[in-house]
């Protein structure tokens, strides 16, 4: 809401009020009346209070930079927010009708899980053909699972985003210590104005996280896994999580299905935060996001619980991106596979063409387990590389280091006895692989033999640009080169984008 919002949130928030002066506003338009200035919504802007006497200082920072800054208003004992147009009062209103005091409306939250999950729910993976034989999907006969981790690294949710993010500067003022696509979070050097970057230690790590077909599928626990996957994601370049903020994209809150998404994601945001100590600082919410299906019928968006969060880094010459660094290096997945589902996974999605199934669900002690774990081992210098499992499962997670580092790697599963599609595609929450020095191996596995929580070597790092092979036993499920698995990942997006 604009400059309304800014204005009553900040004042409320102090017990105080605000006089601002609408004719001191910079605008683009003419002939804008009060109401427009006061609701229109744009982004980049900010509502400051500054020190009396040092204004003159904020706006000389700006206009170093090309911004335009004004003094608009003052702050006031009175807790009113006062807004002045052309000499006259055009709006007055107590500031806390606006923040703290505003109506809330009371919708009944269904007793149950509306007719479509409840549907979903019902889908079972044995409904799915087995492999006919080893190394063969049923899905479809003509389709190697080497043809279906490629068809996943092809999907936009997996595939590169860098058509996106070269679009940008990602590199202001070179403090960006991990830019975009080298590790599971960003990682920006916290550097004071008048420091040298060599004396500056401290990092900040960000990411973004959210699966809707978890959220769609499950409002609960798909928010509680957009929580856990953003954590994770900190913890994969050694960085401990902090706070969030979150995006939240619905429909309609007035239709029983929309209000129910709503409401349970809310809640899974609230305990993911709660278990994961990341308080919500802050974000904003987007509903009625709906178009109209060919018969007239509104059809909302996959309910979309965007998270943001930050972590602090000790020590920016401690992080580690995704893509493994030495030849030879063991491979460890922290967590297990037996918590596996095809439920909401992409694998089910892209091959199957099914949204059905119950997501996973996030063990938060294990979550917080796995996740120390892997900070711990960064930080104490045994851990090279670190990804997270998620969408596509572990064959996908593989493939994204081998394709970031160039490198190829052999990987047993040890005869599991798994359906292999569960296996290799299968998704679940806190699943962390790590590459680790041989000279750091036995240290790195005698603290993980101190854990509570399931962990396996996998196997080891190639040792040129050779495949990617991943057996079973003694068959050979994946074998490609890493070219292989690199052309499909990173064009996907900007092949779909040319017209």
């Amino acid at each position: 809401a604009g400059i309304t919002c800014s204005t009553a949130e900040m004042a409320a928030k102090g017990g105080v009020g605000i006089e601002l002066d609408l004719d001191k506003i910079p605008v683009r338009e003419t002939g804008m009346v009060p109401y427009e200035y006061l609701l229109s919504e744009s982004q980049e802007r900010m509502l400051f209070v500054a020190q009396p006497g040092r204004e003159q200082e904020l706006i000389d920072i700006f206009h170093r930079w090309g911004l335009q800054a004004v003094v608009a208003g003052q702050v006031i004992a009175d807790p009113i927010v006062r807004i002045f147009f052309q000499g006259e009062i055009a709006a007055e209103i107590p500031a806390t009708a606006l923040a703290d005091n505003t109506p809330i409306y009371h919708r009944q939250l269904l007793d149950q899980a509306p007719d479509y999950a409840q549907q979903a729910w019902q889908w079972q993976e044995n409904t799915l053909p087995k492999a006919a034989i080893a190394g063969i999907a049923i899905a479809n006969q003509n389709h190697s699972w080497n043809q279906i981790l490629l068809t996943l690294l092809d999907s936009p949710t997996i595939a590169s985003k860098h058509w996106v993010y070269r679009q940008y500067d990602h590199q202001v003022q070179n403090n960006t210590v991990i830019v975009p696509g080298g590790a599971d979070a960003a990682v920006v050097r916290v550097r004071p104005l008048d420091a040298k970057p060599e004396e500056c230690v401290i990092g900040v790590a960000a990411t973004t996280d959210c699966n809707a077909r978890y959220v769609y599928l499950n409002p609960l626990e798909g928010a509680k896994a957009a929580v856990a996957e953003a954590a994770r994601n900190l913890s994969c370049v050694g960085a401990e999580p902090l706070a969030v903020t979150d995006n939240l994209n619905f429909g309609s809150p007035e239709n029983p299905v929309g209000y129910w998404q709503l409401a349970l994601a809310c809640e899974g945001i609230a305990e993911g935060c709660r278990q994961l100590n990341t308080p919500v600082t802050g974000g904003n919410v987007s509903l009625y996001n709906e178009t109209l299906d060919s018969n007239g019928k509104p059809q909302p968006i996959y309910p979309t619980p965007v998270i943001g969060m930050v972590g602090r880094v000790e020590n920016i010459n401690q992080v580690v991106g995704q893509g493994w660094r030495n030849p030879g290096d063991g491979i460890y997945l922290l967590g297990s596979n037996e918590g596996n589902t095809l439920g909401g996974s992409e694998y089910l999605a892209v091959v199957h063409h099914t949204v059905a199934g119950q997501p996973p669900h996030v063990d938060f002690d294990l979550e917080k387990a796995v996740q120390q774990a892997c900070r711990h081992g960064i930080t104490q210098g045994w851990v090279n590389a670190a990804h997270d499992c998620a969408e596509g499962g572990l064959s996908v997670a593989l493939a994204e280091m081998a394709i970031a580092a160039q490198l190829g790697a052999g990987i047993n599963l040890s005869d599991s006895e798994q359906r292999l599609d569960n296996l290799l595609f299968g998704e679940s929450a806190s699943r962390i692989v790590v590459a680790v020095a041989p000279a750091s191996q036995p240290a790195w596995e005698a603290y993980l033999t101190s854990q509570s929580f399931p962990w396996q070597l996998l196997g080891a790092v190639g040792t040129n640009d050779e495949n990617l092979t991943i057996i079973n036993g003694e068959n050979t499920l994946i074998d490609l080169p890493v070219i292989a698995l690199t052309e499909p990942w990173q064009t996907a997006i900007s092949r779909r984008l040319q017209f």
